[in-house]
């Protein structure tokens, strides 16, 4: 069974249309960090601003996931934790990725021994952004974790 354009979920949707941004076939949404408060880099664009859970495992221990503030630039993920502090999760640093999209999580490893896990309805866009970042633009139509953001072309 095929899932045409229509059967889409929004946050698919939005996944998609970020991948186009990604790759500069499509205009960027636009994001006002310093009005959320934040410090971009030079050149650095922000991209979505999304909400998401964010849960760290610290030795063997994972700590409760909290919903946090997410801005998914090209070089990071930006996270206003529940107690104002922000978080930096920078894309160069990631040595490993788990994605179960289908469960709807996201492990990011930075080789740190506290791995970072994401979920919610965002988690389409943040994959996206992911595997862009670690993999290249080539690996949005290849990677198989983005398989179910993928539609048949329409029969003629």
């Amino acid at each position: 069974m095929t899932t045409t354009h229509a059967e889409l979920a929004p946050e698919v949707l939005d996944a998609r249309a970020l991948a186009l941004e990604l790759t500069r076939l499509a205009p960027s949404a636009w994001v006002d960090a310093p009005a959320l408060g934040l410090v971009l880099q030079p050149g650095e664009t922000a991209f979505r601003h999304v909400g998401s859970w964010l849960g760290i495992r610290i030795d063997a221990t994972c700590l409760q996931p909290e919903w946090v503030s997410l801005v998914i630039t090209d070089r990071r993920l930006i996270a206003r934790l529940s107690n104002g502090e922000l978080a930096s999760l920078w894309w160069s640093v990631v040595v490993g990725i788990s994605a179960k999209p289908t469960e709807g999580s996201l492990v990011l490893d930075f080789g740190d021994g506290r791995p970072r896990m994401l979920g919610g309805p965002a988690l389409p866009a943040i994959l996206v952004a992911a595997v862009w970042a670690l993999y290249g633009p080539e690996a949005l139509v290849t990677h198989p974790d983005l398989a179910s953001l993928r539609v048949a072309a329409p029969e003629l």
